[in-house]
């Protein structure tokens, strides 16, 4: 089992935050959708926090783990491909199988324009 760390960016002008919801756009939605056309996995991705609608995000850190034999790098230039332009995968590497976004995250940073 392979687990994949990614660092992203989006514009989330046109999602409903991060998690999933049905029937709407979402950034954690567009990014299962790639990867499990990628791995043919009914798997899951985690990310280090979650963003309401219309929220951006420059270094959100978002992991999955899986059985395929992609590299990192391979993902890396599949998400950017199949993506919609309003998000980016900035960085992907394989980290080790106790990784995880949420509980390893040492901090946050929050810019809030009025």
């Amino acid at each position: 089992m392979h687990n994949i760390k990614l660092t992203l960016a989006y514009d989330g002008t046109d999602f409903s935050g991060w998690q999933i919801q049905a029937g709407r756009p979402t950034v954690q939605g567009a990014l299962t959708n790639v990867v499990r056309k990628l791995t043919q996995e009914n798997l899951t991705i985690h990310a280090a926090g979650r963003t309401d609608a219309g929220v951006h995000a420059l270094g959100q850190v978002a992991h999955f783990k899986t059985r395929s034999e992609l590299t990192a790098a391979q993902f890396l230039r599949a998400f950017n491909a199949l993506l919609p332009p309003a998000i980016r995968v900035l960085a992907a590497e394989e980290v080790g199988p106790d990784f995880h976004a949420r509980w390893q995250a040492v901090s946050k940073i929050y810019h809030y324009r009025i």
